[in-house]
């Protein structure tokens, strides 16, 4: 039902907008007790700052606090600079926003949101004072007013609706965690049926790791640091992207081999059964105890299989052992993972260098901010050569939609849903502006009328769907009330309003659209960006690379890769998908095989061809027949010595050699073909 979200809410969703809307009428009121000359602000700071959970809305808060702070000095300090030099005023102020938008690209979670509102912030204040430059001063100071007014309100109201914060969120912490370890043993056990939908659910899967690692900073707040269970849960998530990786290998172990033998399917399926088994009981045992026993068990299983397969020396016995490798590394880091869980909840010591970090991409934040620059250098342009009465208000909502989105790469339907919200809060300010002022000056029954369409606001938010616009919608809806004690918006001044806002929202769009707009050959380019930037630095001599900082990288080219399949055509997804994947996959078992050469495992020459698959990856004109002529005389010697040894556990160590380099075999082709695309 797509208004479900409207006509049959959750308590979750009423109870947020009911606490977000009491908390902005009360902001409101105390601005107006408090004769603040524009007190609409302290209402949309509210609406601003209110989110989802308490930790992410403390966060959202504080960040805001110091990004205003930062945007007042800014706008004092420009004003100062260039008090009566237009043409050295506005440039000057377009270079900052563009860096604040730039620099936030670089950053994650509402700390970027804290460098973009340092620049629109400055743009309020400071073209707010251009006709009396001597008071910027005071305007900046009520500016900051209205913002710690609206944080502290939020968070107050929060703290009444929301008790017992910090025994809440360590349960919906190891909900959470549970959850993504119920989602991650079924993709697994896909991938031992031999499932035809396995790679994209483990695709899927793992693009969506480093969301939720992000998401583990709120619950820090949340938790205020008591305990180390916000730890644990960071090196658990990044040990699931481990064994996911380890999922998508197994898969191309299977199918790289020339059969599967017979004798294994039931072993693989009794497999699969006992994964199925784990949701039900990390369920039944919140500590994980169980699950980890029977993991372990499943471990000892398999490796008593495999010393049982190494002795034999036939086609059937290698197949086997190079899918029973797969399998037991898999099984290995799945008891990893799961003993990582358990010390979440009983608050054991683990060790942190598993967690899953991001990278920053400076190209990106080049282009925000060259577009946050070439964005507000149009607006000033027009505003001058127009000398438009509005025209500061104009800049100043251009600056807010390009600083806002920039650090947002699908900038175009974000804006576009950023300005729509807009057009419904104009609708909706008709009906107090025209209706109810012009009538009473009651403030009661002004908070009746204002807070039902702020409730509508509120419900719109919770829905992932209406998200963007409901958030546009809460922030402007208050703006366009025109607040005053001394009086209220007549129709002229709230026709040039919404006009201005809406023209500088418009003009962000179509900005955005215009200028280094997202694409889906963009999309590509990027991707194949950062995945070459990881195989440079894999491919470096003389360094061997921590196998957790490539599944980090991979673990954030599936995230990407994941998130502009939305964008694109079934085909070219699909392609994207597929290319990030192989090269994801080729990488890790280059690591695999560095690891065993590391160990004397390997000979010299399959070292010496190891280092050369990476480096003739990247070479762009080298022929594909090339690089597999390194890889079947490096087979040919593998198979040759795993015949020859006497030694199981240097069999063993061949065999999983052998089957790392069957994978690079199957995936180089896929991998050459997506890196060297050009369309």
């Amino acid at each position: 039902m797509k208004l479900g979200w409207l006509f049959a809410p959750s308590i979750t969703s009423v109870m947020f907008a009911l606490r977000t809307t009491i908390a902005s009428l009360l902001a409101l009121a105390i601005a107006l007790w408090m004769e603040l000359g524009e007190p609409q602000w302290a209402a949309m700071t509210v609406w601003i700052v209110a989110q989802n959970s308490r930790g992410e809305s403390i966060s959202k808060g504080r960040w805001r606090l110091v990004g205003t702070v930062a945007g007042m000095v800014a706008a004092i300090a420009l004003m100062g600079m260039f008090p009566q030099y237009p043409w050295l005023f506005l440039p000057a102020l377009a270079i900052w926003v563009g860096l604040c938008a730039g620099f936030a690209t670089l950053t994650h979670n509402f700390r970027g949101y804290a460098l973009v509102l340092a620049g629109y912030t400055c743009t309020i204040i400071a073209l707010g004072a251009v006709k009396e430059p001597d008071n910027v001063f005071n305007i900046a100071m009520a500016r900051g007013t209205y913002i710690f007014l609206g944080v502290i309100c939020e968070t107050v109201m929060g703290m009444v609706f929301v008790p017992n914060v910090a025994d809440r969120a360590r349960e919906e912490l190891r909900k959470r965690l549970q959850a993504i370890l119920t989602k991650a043993s079924g993709a697994l056990t896909d991938v031992l049926n031999q499932k035809a939908n396995a790679t994209d659910t483990l695709c899927a899967l793992m693009g969506s790791l480093q969301a939720s690692s992000d998401q583990i900073e709120f619950s820090r707040i949340e938790i205020r640091s008591q305990g180390n269970e916000v730890e644990h849960a960071y090196v658990t998530l990044g040990l699931v992207a481990r064994v996911l990786s380890r999922g998508l290998g197994l898969k191309t172990r299977m199918t790289s081999v020339s059969h599967i033998p017979e004798a294994l399917l039931p072993f693989l399926h009794d497999m699969g059964v006992a994964l199925e088994g784990l949701p039900a009981r990390l369920e039944s045992d919140r500590r994980g105890i169980a699950a980890l026993v029977q993991t372990e068990a499943l471990l000892a299983e398999c490796r008593g299989r495999m010393q049982a397969v190494l002795p034999r020396d036939d086609e059937d016995s290698l197949n086997e052992g190079i899918i029973l490798t797969g399998v037991e590394v898999m099984i290995s880091d799945l008891c990893e993972t799961l003993r990582s869980y358990r010390a979440s909840v009983d608050g054991a010591p683990i060790s942190e260098r598993h967690r899953l970090t991001r990278n920053t991409d400076w190209r990106a934040a080049a282009r925000n901010g060259v577009r946050t620059m070439a964005a507000l250098l149009f607006g000033a342009y027009v505003w001058e050569v127009t000398a438009w009465p509005q025209g500061s208000v104009f800049l100043t909502f251009i600056a807010v939609v390009c600083a806002r989105f920039a650090t947002f790469e699908n900038t175009v339907l974000l804006s576009a849903a950023f300005f729509y919200g807009a057009v419904f809060a104009a609708l909706a300010s008709v009906i107090p502006v025209f209706v109810v002022m012009p009538v009473t000056a009651s403030y009661a029954f002004f908070c009746l009328t204002v807070g039902f369409f702020m409730m509508l606001g509120g419900l719109a938010t919770r829905n992932p769907g209406t998200a963007v616009m409901a958030a546009s919608y809460g922030t402007f809806f208050p703006f366009l009330l025109g607040m005053d004690n001394q009086g209220r918006m007549d129709e002229l001044s709230w026709l040039n309003t919404t006009i201005a806002l809406l023209l500088g929202l418009g003009a962000g769009v179509v900005i955005f659209r215009a200028v280094l707009p997202f694409t889906p050959r963009r999309a590509a380019e990027v991707l194949r960006y950062q995945l070459k930037r990881s195989l440079r630095r894999l491919a470096l001599p003389g360094v061997v690379m921590d196998e957790y900082v490539w599944i980090n990288d991979g673990t954030q080219s599936m995230e990407r890769a994941v998130r502009f399949a939305g964008s694109l055509e079934s085909d070219r997804a699909e392609e994207m998908l597929r290319g990030t994947l192989s090269v994801m996959t080729v990488g890790r078992n280059v690591l695999m095989l560095r690891k065993l050469a590391q160990h004397g495992s390997l000979p010299e020459t399959a070292v010496a061809a190891v280092d050369g698959l990476i480096r003739n990856l990247l070479r762009r004109k080298l022929p594909l027949t090339h690089t597999a002529a390194t890889i079947e005389p490096t087979l040919t010697e593998l198979y040759a010595l795993e015949r020859a040894s006497q030694d199981p556990s240097i069999r063993h160590d061949l065999v999983l050699a052998i089957g790392s380099l069957l994978i690079v075999q199957s995936e180089l082709p896929t991998s050459r073909a997506f890196l060297r695309a050009t369309t």
